[in-house]
């Protein structure tokens, strides 16, 4: 995996380095985890926010927005909270996204099966 930075901004009002990036990757697109990880060595911040991958369809490349921050009391101040859950900055957030869990079989009503019920009712009062 490979990080490219594309765009770099200090912001000095807010204190945190405001990053785009393009990443290069085989496979699957890596983890939040894993591009935080790659981010921080890059830019040599301590807390790395990311706000968003996006994929490129049919390439295995991805561009990316994310922030840096010095520390996790500043990035807790100033980002909103479903992306501090996101980059797993909350406490009590879950460690790991939710996994599908597969609906119980609703049951599927036909025309026919709706008539013969709607006419049972009617001779039953």
């Amino acid at each position: 995996m490979e990080i490219e930075i594309t765009s770099r901004k200090e912001n000095k009002v807010l204190e945190r380095e405001e990053v785009a990036f393009t990443l290069q990757f085989e496979g699957k697109t890596p983890s939040r985890k894993q591009v935080q990880q790659k981010l921080a060595d890059a830019i040599g911040r301590n807390i790395i926010v990311i706000e968003y991958i996006k994929p490129v369809y049919g390439a295995s490349q991805a561009t990316g927005y994310a922030r840096g921050y010095t520390s996790a009391k500043q990035a807790k101040a100033l980002e909103r909270q479903h992306i501090l859950e996101r980059n797993n900055l909350v406490e009590g957030a879950p460690q790991q996204p939710a996994e599908n869990k597969e609906a119980p079989p609703a049951a599927e009503e036909t025309e026919e099966s709706s008539k013969g019920e709607a006419e049972a009712e009617e001779e039953e009062a």
